[in-house]
């Protein structure tokens, strides 16, 4: 029997998140940073806090996707868009199950996103 080790993911939550606090699973399992509360970035352009991001090589967690989307590479960070429609216990739940799936290879380049019933993953 294999057993699949944990592997810990860095992410960066986007201002109009709330706090990681907010996300109790995920916050013990991975590394997550609030771009207001953890690195006192607010009002911080999409561009800074995408480049942020990727200089701490964390995955950015965000509900405006149609404005990261363009900056996305093979290169880059991945992106994980959250609905709106979900409640912060299910983005919990939903954020660590992906990530458990999610293949290194994964965490650049990608478009992760995920809704109420249906989680999808694009590269760019």
């Amino acid at each position: 029997m294999t057993i699949r080790r944990h592997t810990r993911y860095k992410l960066l939550l986007d201002e109009g998140l709330p706090r990681k606090e907010a996300y109790p699973l995920a916050n013990n399992y991975h590394s997550l940073k609030h771009i207001v509360h953890d690195i006192d970035k607010g009002g911080a352009k999409d561009k800074d806090v995408y480049s942020i991001a990727n200089k701490d090589k964390r995955l950015v967690v965000v509900f405006n996707t149609k404005d990261f989307r363009p900056m996305l590479s093979s290169e880059s960070v991945s992106i994980i868009s959250l609905s709106t429609n979900l409640t912060d216990k299910q983005v919990d739940l939903k954020l660590c199950k992906i990530l458990r799936s999610l293949n290194p290879s994964q965490t650049k380049g990608h478009l992760i996103t995920i809704t109420s019933n249906h989680v999808s993953l694009t590269k760019s």
